[in-house]
């Protein structure tokens, strides 16, 4: 049955507001594509994109991120009651909601991953946001269960902050033209000027060796 708020009850919707709303969905053309509204928690509109057939969770990131949204990684898409898995279709679930509102969470993201994170160490759960900067895990406390890669060069780092710091200086030209997420470093130069930064943690021992074979990942 279809139903329709009326006061502080639910009660059916009456034949012609229920042809109506069947008129809304069964009726769409197939040139009709459905729209979505994205929207922050604050109610702030980012953009309203249009969802094709074959949009995926992660173009539909993309879309975001080109409409002034953070980094795919950093984002998390609730529709209805439901977070969107990167790789599934949208489409129908977009149809099934009908309420043309889509809700963008910000998370730590990370840029390696694109997605939850494990650490090699004690072996957790995986999880967004399950380390910190510094490259220290939540679960463990120990550095060196994840490896933040270089996308410019084949080098590889304990931590977010080291890989943030290689970029900016290695990779000078991609860094100024704003293909890397500069924030973060940003950020921790602010804290640090003001005596609130924190040291980065050394790698457990045995991890992280690549500099013993001169930076190259397989000696």
């Amino acid at each position: 049955h279809t139903f329709g708020r009326v006061g502080w009850q639910w009660a059916p919707l009456a034949g012609a507001a229920r042809e109506a709303l069947a008129r809304s969905t069964a009726g769409m053309s197939d040139q009709e594509q459905p729209r979505v509204s994205v929207r922050k928690l604050s109610g702030a509109c980012v953009g309203e994109i249009e969802i094709t057939p074959d949009m995926t969770t992660t173009s539909l990131k993309e879309t975001i991120f080109r409409l002034g949204g953070p980094y795919p990684s950093e984002q998390q898409l609730v529709l209805g009651h439901d977070v969107l898995v990167d790789g599934e279709p949208v489409s129908e679930k977009v149809l099934a909601d009908g309420s043309g509102i889509l809700f963008l969470l910000t998370v730590k993201g990370c840029p390696t991953c694109d997605g939850p994170c494990c650490c090699e160490l004690c072996g957790c759960e995986p999880n967004f946001g399950l380390f910190d900067y510094y490259g220290v895990c939540k679960e463990c406390s120990k550095c060196g269960g994840h490896s933040s890669n270089c996308t410019f060069c084949l080098q590889r780092f304990p931590s977010l902050c080291a890989l943030d710091t290689h970029v900016r200086f290695m990779h000078a030209a991609e860094f100024a033209e704003g293909q890397w997420n500069n924030s973060r470093l940003d950020e921790h130069i602010r804290q640090r000027e003001t005596g609130n930064a924190v040291f980065a943690n050394m790698p457990e021992e045995g991890t992280f060796l690549d500099a013993l074979c001169g930076g190259v990942v397989v000696c």
